[in-house]
């Protein structure tokens, strides 16, 4: 994910606010050609209102007095069948396919009397086991999705119980239909449960009431029936109702969208965990309602009244708006809510009375008036998935459900993708169905020709003996076309599509169980999620990737700073970065940075640390610190000197200035530091010292009971163990104790479902695995940080690093450890960082032994910062920016400091206008940051830091070896144009031998009239591009392109310089676009898929990659620190950039070959099958006949010739993987389409028709001449056996050649091609043995004559002869490079044979005696 895209500080916000102008300007910039492929879901547009112990006004009810509005379940159906309705709708979605109603059509046509097929058996079979494999697959896969939604939908939480939810009815409508078939399903459920009383054990009898007992403690079904107080009761996901109040305890999943209305945090603040919702294992704050947080038990949750004004569901994950209008409880306007009313257990004539009131109180006037409107943003909702962390309990009210929660509307439909070879392939089945068409056209043209002389000739007796039909030439030649339709009907082969479905499935379990493509860190494989995308994979020309996540770690390295215009680290400690090491590639010559030698500085920065400070939680580990320089301590220590003698009783009214001249580069060093220390949002997640949680320690003061009986499971309040009675009404659940059950545990959403059905389920798990965090021995407490960005857990685990470490979060204070020495700031206000602000800034009132001052500190963006500084600080500014230059160039991302000391009246008067800000309704976002903005001035600079996001391993090395196999990378990042010019150098996709060209952003006329004076270096008059010019080609010096977002934005917007983009696009080697949104990188890959007409990858790790995902022919993700949701939406998943190289250039390779052979193989096949049939016409008047025996025509492409073309597809490897990777100029194949066109189609085509007139007519000759003879069976040679000779010659022929096509004979190529014979052989002897059969006694009669062998032979030789003979020039006189390849392995080969044998020791008499 790129740096811009994301701001500086917060690799989250900018995924946010690009996606949302994404979402808005989608319709108004984006080109008509540049249509989204993505579709979400459809739902409801309506807004809502959600009472909550509010009677439901008279516009909200309808004609029975029930709530007009219906909200959807929360049961999650991702299945797309039923018991029911499998079969019809299987068949529905299976005839829809165009091939199988034509072969259903063939099918009904054999069946018919006319056309003389005496087998209906026969005739169906094919077609039957066809639908029938496929009706299997798609049985066992959605079994799968019923298994995960039943899973989703069984898992539990806590709900309030005995409270009547207005928004639903009172009573549940069931219908007729569905009370039926409820009673059938009951009266089975009880018939199968009956078992003999003698047959029950005592354990048995034991075990089941324990399940009974479980069972009665979760309610089944959603009810608004009071029987007693209300009470926190378990119920499963899918019985969460809108409107309901849900109690979640740390750990728990969110089963629905719902408002914090309360949490266990005096503050109501809470944290979330949205790994299993996008895969980030940062934490996220959420806040409760300021005027809801005092809700603490089930009493306070039915004695509040409000209602929720929420808008309409929709998918967008970083925005939400609603409001919650407080009603006042006292109003005497409001009926008494039902639910409080009346509590009765027993009494049925209660419950009745109270759906009577309940009715009539809805029948009133809405006159109710709202106490208070408060607003709610995305901050105070949980989303669906989302899991509880560090907060000990949260209530929350439940607003949207099922697959209106945002995450089930973000699981819309992915782009439909179908390969390349896949569009083609339709091509060729159509023009073999024009083929077929042809043919019958043929054989009724030819049999009313012939009927018409025969008729002349004979005034119409012989015609009438043939045919009764001929005497209506028309009709004969009609009833003739129809026939030949059948006979022909192969030539389509029917089980083309199956195979190919089992031949995909088959390479992508290889591709899946690659140990190569494992990765040992995340325990997770490469994971095929199209699987019929395997051949793309090797016609790849285009790359287009992501840096950050991407080509880098996401892993963010502390390695230098400037403090008051000082740069500290810079002593070559860490080593060079990536980008100064393609720095140097790109000049040819080496820098060495390192001034000291590393044992010296070790040794320094231990004593000088140790002078300042006695390390506790600083790591004195040289393997776990990338910034070390003994400078910084040496600076710090008269902060340290100065601070003793306040302690000693010096004067603390010494106050620090405003003027960095007076405050001494010491006081910087602390400032800059406790800044880092303080303006964070990371969470202390864990202390290694006890290996608890750190919000363990408030648990053993406040923890919530919830206990199970055997009858409820309710949640006890006790305190100190005393009894419920004990305690006052009133109490909280803020200060109760709590307990939980082990066996209430609830699950955790990752663990519901599988790693391979979470990657293809709408919400599924990280499959990354928590290792933990590595252990520190050298520290006394190890602090585990938890951060919405691996920016700032980088930036607080630096300060802590030198002494400043941030200890915990409590209430409103942040303790934080100042070289030895605890101080608590308490915090007034957090100004959050967004994509429009660019910065984060906390005002803390600091500690009174540090003066007792309020203070801003603010951290982000340099050119947001440098606007925002006071006067007086040119100097400063001028150091500081020459660094955050240099830091840049060295491939380094960088964060800017200030502060402010802020007067306590101006504070006063400021905060009064940021609460009013904070609780506006209209506008509010933009009144907080126009506030914020306010006291963001006149700041002081403090300096600025660089961390580094290190290149992945293996990254350099993939992107030569895509490059070298003849794929274009582009990279589209947000990174400054020099960054990403010296991570380009790093990462081998620009080297020093190429001619750079940028374009960086001005206005629109000067960046076109600058791009049109790069394309006319290559593009000549006519608008053809010099062949000296053509990129990976050309021996010539090769070109690469660099282009910023802004002057991206004007070429994308410009007609003619799009076309011209595309046009030089082939000559540039590498492309890189920097400062790009997610939007333009969906558009510059759109732009290139369909300008180009070629096959594109995109490659990304962030929820900002998705649309490139999404717009590329190939799709992959990866599933590193940024999260899954790239991995979820993507095609293929991998963990490393580098496994790209084994996917594409060995797996794509390997599949690209064998698709394509398999492919023309099986038209090849059908071919030589069928144009016999045509000949054979020739020779009986056109008449329509079928000419092989019926059994044969439909069993040779479902037995006699399907295993060696399955097998070619599934193992054939043209070179071992180990020479792809070395020669990945053969992946050039697939990208040039050499294998797989209608060239080759054609060819391939015509050669079918060659073989069947060898085949036919040296048979034909045989069975001429042998007319008459009598064989020892006493039988003349017939037609029987002439058309069975020929049938199977042809079959031994079809598989011989499927094995003359393999480049690899491997054992199942060799059982598969011989034993496909030995199949056929044996059929035709035991089919012929039946003396009702028209095969009778043929196998033994033909097999016994030799000249059906010498027949065979000849016919397998000469159909042969012209394939042999042009594959031996091709390949010897125009040889490709897979050719040369192939020479080399077999040189190779003949070399290691021969130096072993030469290398064989002598065997002397001694070694005999041994």
């Amino acid at each position: 994910m790129s740096q811009a895209a994301r701001g500086v500080g917060d690799p989250r916000h900018a995924a946010i606010s690009t996606n949302d102008n994404l979402r808005r300007s989608t319709s108004v910039n984006r080109p008509k050609e540049f249509a989204s492929k993505v579709k979400n879901r459809k739902t409801s547009k309506r807004e809502r209102r959600v009472f909550v112990n509010l009677p439901l006004p008279s516009t909200h009810l309808d004609r029975r007095n029930d709530p007009k509005v219906k909200y959807v379940s929360n049961r999650i159906v991702t299945s797309k069948y039923t018991t029911l309705t499998f079969v019809p709708k299987n068949l529905f979605e299976q005839f829809r396919r165009a091939a199988n109603m034509y072969f259903l059509f063939m099918a009904i046509l054999g069946l018919l009397p006319f056309f003389s097929v005496n087998n209906p058996v026969l005739t169906v079979l094919p077609l039957s086991t066809v639908v029938f494999i496929t009706a299997c697959k798609d049985a066992v896969e959605d079994y799968n999705r019923h298994k995960i939604d039943k899973q989703f939908n069984s898992s539990t939480c806590y709900y309030l119980q005995n409270f009547v939810n207005v928004n639903y009815p009172m009573e549940k409508r069931v219908s007729l239909f569905d009370r039926i078939i409820s009673s059938i399903v009951d009266f089975f459920t009880e018939l199968v449960k009956i078992k003999p009383k003698d047959q029950k054990s005592s354990r048995d009898v034991q075990d089941q009431s324990k399940v009974e007992e479980r069972q009665e403690s979760i309610d089944e079904e959603p009810s608004n029936k009071v029987n007693g107080d209300p009470e926190w009761k378990k119920t499963y996901w899918r019985n969460v109702r809108v409107g309901d109040f849900i109690f979640l305890r740390n750990g728990d999943a969110v089963p629905a969208d719902a408002i914090i209305l309360s949490t266990s945090e005096s503050e109501g603040g809470c944290f979330v965990e949205t790994k299993d919702l996008d895969g980030e294992t940062n934490l996220k704050p959420r806040k409760a309602i300021p005027d809801t947080n005092n809700i603490g038990s089930a009493k306070d949750c039915v004695e509040t009244k409000f209602y929720i004004d929420a808008e309409a569901p929709n998918s967008n994950l970083y925005s939400f708006s609603a409001a919650v209008a407080l009603v006042d409880p006292a109003d005497p306007d409001i009926q008494q809510p039902p639910a409080v009313a009346t509590r009765n257990r027993d009494s049925i004539q209660s419950v009745q009375s109270v759906s009577t009131n309940r009715r009539s109180s809805r029948n009133s006037n809405f006159s109710m008036q709202a106490q208070k409107s408060v607003p709610v943003n995305i901050n105070n909702l949980l989303l669906r998935a989302h899991v509880i962390r560090n907060t000990e309990w949260v209530i929350a009210m439940v607003v949207y459900t099922g697959v209106e929660t945002k995450i089930m509307l973000n699981s819309g439909e992915t782009p439909s993708k179908r390969s390349r070879i896949e569009k083609e392939m339709n091509k060729e089945v159509i023009f073999n169905f024009f083929v077929l068409i042809a043919l019958a056209l043929i054989c009724a043209i030819g049999s009313a020709i012939s009927s018409a002389n025969l008729s002349s000739k004979t005034n119409g007796i012989a015609t009438k003996l043939l045919d009764s039909n001929r005497d209506s030439i028309a009709f004969a030649a009609f009833l003739t076309f129809w026939a030949s339709l059948i006979i022909f009907q192969n030539i389509i082969p029917i089980s083309l599509y199956i195979s190919i479905e089992f031949v995909k499935t088959f390479q992508a379990y290889f591709i899946y169980n690659d140990l190569d493509m494992w990765d040992e860190d995340t325990q997770t494989s490469c994971v095929p999620k199209s699987w019929n995308l395997s051949d793309d994979l090797g016609q790849i020309e285009y790359v287009f990737s992501d840096k950050t996540g991407t080509l880098t770690r996401n892993v963010m390295q502390f390695r230098e700073c400037s403090i008051n215009g000082k740069v500290y680290g810079r002593n070559g400690w860490a080593g060079k970065t990536d980008a100064e090491k393609g720095k140097e590639a790109m000049q040819g010559q080496e820098t060495d940075v390192t001034k000291q030698d590393p044992e010296d500085i070790w040794r320094s920065y231990l004593t000088e640390m140790r002078k300042t400070f006695e390390p506790k939680y600083a790591s004195t580990d040289p393997s776990f610190l990338t910034f070390v320089d003994p400078e910084l301590f040496r600076g710090l220590q008269h902060v340290k000197n100065k601070d003793d003698g306040l302690e000693d009783g010096g004067s603390s009214s010494e106050k620090v200035t405003e003027t960095d001249s007076s405050r001494g580069n010491a006081e910087n060093i602390k400032e800059f530091f406790t800044l880092l220390a303080v303006c964070h949002t990371v969470v202390l997640e864990k202390s290694l010292e006890t290996g608890k949680d750190e919000s363990d320690d408030n648990k053993a003061e406040s923890e919530a009971l919830i206990s199970s009986d055997t009858n409820s499971s309710t949640i006890d309040i006790t305190q100190n163990g005393s009894s419920t009675d004990d305690i006052p009404n009133k109490l909280s659940l803020r200060f109760a104790k709590v307990s939980i059950k082990k066996h209430l545990n609830t699950k955790r959403l990752g663990s519901i479902v599988p790693s391979l059905g979470g990657l293809n389920s709408l919400v599924g798990p990280s499959p990354s695995v928590n290792k933990g965090p590595p252990i520190d021995g050298t520290v006394a407490v190890q602090l585990v940080y938890q951060a919405e960005s691996p920016d700032e857990a980088a930036l607080v685990s630096a300060a802590k690093n030198v002494g400043f470490a941030f200890l915990r979060r409590n209430n409103n204070y942040l303790r934080v450890d100042i070289l030895g020495t605890e101080y608590d700031f308490e915090v007034l206000n957090v100004l959050e960082f967004n994509s429009t602000r660019k910065r984060m800034s906390i005002i803390v009132r600091r500690p009174k032994e540090l003066g007792g001052d309020v203070a801003l500190f603010c951290k982000g963006a340099d050119n947001v910062i440098m606007e925002r500084l006071a006067a007086g600080q040119d100097d400063l500014i001028a150091a500081t920016t020459k660094d955050i230059d240099d830091f840049s160039n060295a491939g380094l991302r960088t964060l800017t400091l200030a502060y402010r000391t802020l007067e306590p009246a101006y504070y006063a008067e400021w905060a009064a206008k940021y609460r009013e800000a904070s609780t506006s309704i209209e506008d509010r976002n933009a009144k907080i940051d126009a506030t914020a903005d306010e006291i963001e001035r006149e700041l002081i600079l403090l300096g600025a830091t660089a961390i580094e996001d290190k290149l992945q391993e293996g990254v350099p090395e993939c992107i030569a070896t895509l490059r070298e196999a003849g794929m274009k990378v582009w990279v589209l990042t947000g990174d400054k144009l020099e960054t990403a010019i010296n991570i380009g150098f790093a990462a081998q996709l620009l080297t020093k031998d190429m001619k750079l060209w940028t374009l960086r952003t001005a206005n629109k006329k000067d960046v076109i009239s600058r791009f049109n004076e790069i394309v006319d270096k290559f593009i000549d008059i006519d608008g053809s591009i010099r062949e000296a010019d053509k990129g990976e080609s050309s021996s010539a010096r090769q070109h690469a392109f660099v282009v910023d977002g802004g002057a991206l934005a004007h070429l994308l917007e410009d007609k003619l310089s799009r076309t011209k983009l595309l046009q030089v696009a082939e000559v540039f080697a590498s492309v890189i676009c920097c400062r790009v949104s997610p939007l333009q990188k969906a558009l510059v890959v759109e732009l290139v898929r369909k300008g180009k007409r070629t096959v594109t990858l995109a490659i990304g790790d962030g929820a900002n990659d998705v649309s490139m995902i999404q717009a590329a022919n190939v799709g992959v993700g990866i599933s590193g620190q940024e999260g899954v949701q790239a991995a979820m939406a993507a095609d293929y998943a991998i963990a490393q950039f580098r496994y790209l190289q084994k996917l594409l250039i060995v797996h794509g390779h390997w599949d690209y070959m064998r698709i394509s052979e398999m492919i023309l193989n099986f038209f090849y096949k059908n071919v030589i099958w069928v144009f016999p049939v045509l000949w054979y016409q020739i020779y009986c008047l056109f008449s329509g006949n079928i000419f092989y025996d019926y059994s044969l025509v439909q069993l040779y492409n479902m037995i006699f010739t399907v295993g060696p073309v399955i097998v070619l597809g599934t193992t054939d490897q043209s070179v071992t993987a180990s020479y792809c990777l070395r020669y990945p100029g053969i992946y050039s194949i697939g990208i040039k389409q050499l294998r797989y066109n209608r060239f080759r189609f054609a060819l391939y085509f015509l050669d079918g028709i060659w073989q069947s007139l060898v085949v036919y007519y040296t048979f034909h000759f045989i069975h001429y001449n042998t007319q008459g003879v009598v064989s020892s069976s006493a039988y003349s040679t017939g037609t029987d056996e002439f058309s069975t000779a020929v049938a199977v010659t042809v079959i031994i022929i079809a598989n011989l050649f499927v094995g003359f096509n393999t480049y690899h004979w491997n054992v199942f190529i060799w059982v598969t091609v011989f034993g496909e014979i030995v199949i056929l052989l044996a059929f035709v002897l035991a089919y012929g043995a039946f003396p009702s059969l028209t095969l009778y006694g043929i196998g033994t009669q033909i097999f016994s004559q030799g000249t059906f062998w010498f027949g065979m032979l000849f016919g397998i030789l000469a159909a042969g002869l012209p394939r042999y003979l042009i594959t031996f020039i091709k390949q010897w006189f125009y040889p490709d490079d897979l050719d040369i390849v192939k020479q080399i392995k077999a040189k190779e080969k003949q070399q290691r044979w021969t130096k072993a044998k030469t290398t064989k020791p002598e065997i002397t008499i001694e070694d005999t005696t041994h």
